[in-house]
Parts: C-alpha cells; sequence; structure tokens
C-alpha cells in the first residue's frame, strides 16, 4: 500500500503561487520552459503545482524568463525550504494516573509482622535542612559542566568529521559547453572573478566576469536602455550577445550568455547603444602588451 503525500506546508504553498505567477508573465508553456532552463517539463509541472519544492537555480531562472527581480520569489522559497526541512516536534508523553494498590486482607490466623520503628525526625532546623538541599542541587549542576565541558572537545571534533572536505560548487557545464548557456542556471555566476569594468556612457556601466571552474566568461550590465545591445566574444569562438528588449529589463541586472575561454584576458566586450547613442565601442579583457 503506497503512503499518502506529505502535507503541504503553508510556505510551501505561496512560493507555488509565486512561481506561478512568474510562468504566467513569462507566457511559456511547460514545455518552452524545460527547453530554456536545465529542468524537465515534467519538473516544472510538479514544481508549479507544488508537488515538489523546486531547487533555487530554478526560481531564478524563472524569474529571468518573466523579468522580474528575484528579490521576493527567492525570500518565498527559503521560507518554503526552511518550513520543509523543519523537524517535527515531539509528542509530549501524558503520563498515566496513579494507581492506589488496596492492601489485602490479612488472614486473622496469620501472624502479622511487627510494624517498623517510625523514622526518627530530623533535628537540624528548616532554615539548615534548607541549606542542605540547596547543596545538593548546586553539586549535581556542577558535575553536569564539568561533564559537558569534557564532552565538548569531542563533540566538536565529530561535528567537524561530518562535514564535507570541499563545498565548492558543482558547476553544470565546463568550456565550450557552457557557450551560449546562463550563468545563473549552471551556477557559474555564484563566486565568479571581477576581470574589468567599463563605462561606455553615463549612468551604465558594464563588467567582464569569469568562472575559472566553468571555463567560461560573460558580461554583466546596468543602468541599460531598450535597444542597447552587448556583445562578449573570444578569438576564433562563437560571440554571444544581449539586446534590452523593453522597459522590463532596464531597471535590474542583466547578462549576457557565456562564451568558452581559456582565460580572463581573451574576453571582450562590445556595447551598441539604442539609436541617437554613441557608436559601437569594444573594450579588451587586457590591454595588447607592447
Amino acid at each position: 500500500m503506497s503512503l499518502p503525500p506529505p502535507e503541504r506546508t503553508a510556505e510551501a504553498i505561496a512560493c507555488a503561487e509565486a512561481l506561478r505567477g512568474l510562468r504566467s508573465r513569462s507566457g511559456l508553456s511547460l514545455k518552452e520552459l524545460g527547453a530554456q532552463t536545465p529542468y524537465s517539463k515534467s519538473s516544472w509541472e510538479r514544481y508549479l503545482n507544488g508537488k515538489t519544492h523546486p531547487p533555487r537555480g530554478a526560481v531564478v531562472a524563472l524569474c529571468r524568463l518573466a523579468r522580474q527581480p528575484p528579490a521576493h520569489p527567492l525570500a518565498l522559497w527559503e521560507r518554503a525550504d526552511t518550513a520543509r526541512n523543519r523537524p517535527p516536534r515531539p509528542a509530549v508523553p501524558v503520563p498515566a494516573p496513579e494507581l492506589t494498590a488496596v492492601p489485602e486482607p490479612v488472614s486473622v490466623r496469620e501472624e502479622s509482622s511487627p510494624p517498623e520503628p517510625p523514622e526518627p525526625p530530623d533535628p537540624r532546623p528548616p532554615a539548615a535542612r534548607r541549606h542542605a538541599r540547596t547543596g545538593a542541587v548546586l553539586a549535581a549542576a556542577l558535575l553536569c559542566a564539568a561533564w559537558l565541558v569534557m564532552a565538548g572537545p569531542w563533540r566538536s571534533e565529530r561535528a567537524d568529521a561530518d562535514v564535507p572536505a570541499s563545498s565548492e560548487p558543482e558547476f553544470a557545464c565546463h568550456g565550450q559547453r557552457c557557450t551560449g548557456r546562463d550563468v545563473i542556471a549552471t551556477r557559474c555566476g555564484m563566486h565568479p572573478d571581477m576581470v574589468t569594468t567599463h563605462r561606455p556612457a553615463p549612468g551604465l556601466r558594464v563588467d567582464l566576469r569569469y568562472e575559472a571552474g566553468c571555463g567560461a566568461g560573460w558580461a554583466r550590465v546596468w543602468g541599460q536602455r531598450i535597444g542597447d545591445v552587448f556583445t562578449v566574444s573570444v578569438a576564433g569562438g562563437e560571440p554571444q550577445t544581449l539586446t534590452v528588449p523593453d522597459k522590463y529589463a532596464t531597471g535590474i541586472r542583466l547578462h549576457t550568455p557565456m562564451v568558452a575561454a581559456d582565460s580572463p584576458d581573451a574576453l571582450r566586450v562590445c556595447v551598441s547603444l539604442a539609436p541617437g547613442g554613441p557608436r559601437q565601442q569594444c573594450y579588451p579583457a587586457a590591454p595588447p602588451s607592447p
């Protein structure tokens, strides 16, 4: 007999509703979502219906496709993830009522044992008895504290032994397999190196970035306007282009698709501003050697 599915938390329901709203804004079908992200059509069906808690990268990828800032959806995802990993509260045991034993009647023919003599009263005054009880409690507390101090180093060594030796992120591609792919969905944009920064126009910033673990680089832009075009390339490679399509893509940070590069010095970015702006300008990652 199959087990019933686990109950969904209120946080998981709110996260799924936010994902459905992003998917509606994107206008993409489940099949199109599967084609434009690393997650399959069936996975998206489970994420949007709340059957499965989505990975963080799926939320970021859907925000990008819907051209929405990821801050609020990621906050909902964090709450759902915390609630999902929250251990259930143990049930408090209810003590059973004490049963009073009924003494059996003593046969008149049996010899009854002589009653035990009453316990002699404590000759100490009440204040002395209270001090004695307090001293016993303090002694027990000191013993517990000493045990915790001695057990602390052992517990710390055990905790350190359970930590994986490597906490490096697992990238979804490397080299040529990264060309044309998204930096968020592949996790290449988690901790990249900043190569160079350029300001082709007032208010516009273009950063060349590189991740050695992925063997790829890209351009990140701020302050862009509708119609601006940004192209990142390497010698002998396939250029990757980002065009700012509408107003929803002007108030957020954007990045070009990635291009495979053996080193950050091989990267080059070209900027073509909207009509009325300066002509195309290109910037290498490193100045040519003299």
